[in-house]
């Protein structure tokens, strides 16, 4: 009894062995590449889950490998950039096994550890060599062109992987700083550019105030030629009409004396009318009428004194008063 027990649970476990050496389970997640004595064809690769046979080790030899996205990143490095300036970056990769490349990624990295160690090198060489193209401002500012650089570097490790077997999904520039010889560079440089920028807006501001300014003129200098021409026509018009009535009132002396008293106002007017000063003997015509001690006189209106006095009602010429 006891040998049929034994013997039992020896069978027993030699049918598990050989179902554990003949089977293999594919998770949802992952992709089997199954080698026969080493080789592999177009159905070896198992995309189905769930339970698979197999033949025994020594000749079926499974190969498991997930197929979710897998991260590498690479650490802070220092480049040069096309303008000149030291930068320090650092990324990300998001790859995958590519569809239809299991067989070449097992040839190539045997598994995901080994893909992982290699990728690393790979990622670094074409994320340095791409961002050395782009100058400071496509990777910093409001107009930069970060996610063109990404996609440069995506393709150019598409060029690189896909003899691989990985496909890359996803490239991203995670940071960018600047060293501190660096940042003091940066911030003269964008000193000197707002300097350009403000002189340029100060000479366009100037150019502009000129503008205004030469056309204000212009056009000034139209008004004041229109109303000193519409003002020499009216004066000439005044005078012409001046002229009927100083006519009527050279007959009559009193009116005359009139007359000339206003011709002498007029010049006094248009001789001192500007702050001028003048040095002349006060008995010439019309400063005479300047000279308050002047007593000489025809009717109301003061007469000079001296020579050029106009002559008295009956034609004779009045006595010159002394001279001072």
């Amino acid at each position: 009894m006891n040998k049929a027990i034994a013997l039992g649970v020896g069978l027993l476990l030699v049918v598990l062995l050989l179902l554990f050496s003949t089977t293999y389970t594919v998770k949802f997640n992952e992709v089997a590449i199954k080698a026969t004595f080493g080789r592999t064809g177009e159905q070896s690769v198992i995309r189905e889950p769930g339970l698979h046979f197999q033949w025994p080790v020594f000749i079926d030899k499974v190969t498991k490998l997930d197929t979710r996205l897998q991260l590498v990143e690479s650490p802070h490095e220092e480049i040069s950039t096309s303008d000149g300036l030291q930068i320090v970056v650092r990324g990300y990769l998001l790859w995958k096994i590519r569809e239809g490349g299991e067989q070449q990624f097992v040839k190539e990295n045997s598994s995901i550890e080994g893909a992982t160690q290699n990728l690393p090198g790979q990622f670094r060489t074409a994320f340095t060599g791409t961002l050395s193209q782009y100058s400071f401002d496509d990777l910093v500012g409001p107009a930069s062109r970060l996610r063109a650089a990404e996609d440069a570097i995506k393709r150019a490790l598409t060029e690189t992987l896909v003899d691989l077997g990985i496909e890359p999904v996803a490239v991203g520039i995670s940071q960018v700083m600047l060293p501190a010889k660096t940042s003091r560079a940066v911030l003269q440089r964008m000193q000197a550019t707002r300097n350009v920028r403000a002189e340029a807006e100060r000479y366009k501001g100037n150019a502009e105030a000129e503008r205004i300014q030469s056309e204000a003129k212009t056009m000034a200098d139209k008004i004041r030629a229109f109303a000193t021409q519409r003002a020499e026509e009216i004066r000439a018009l005044g005078e012409v009409q001046a002229a009927k009535y100083l006519e009527q009132m050279s007959q009559d002396q009193e009116s005359e004396d009139l007359a000339v008293f206003l011709v002498w106002l007029n010049a006094l007017e248009r001789a001192l009318g500007d702050n001028t000063t003048v040095i002349l003997p006060t008995y010439l015509e019309p400063f005479h009428l300047l000279n308050p001690n002047d007593s000489t006189t025809r009717g109301a209106i003061p007469q000079p004194r001296g020579t050029g006095a106009p002559r008295a009602a009956g034609g004779a010429a009045e006595p010159a008063a002394g001279g001072q």
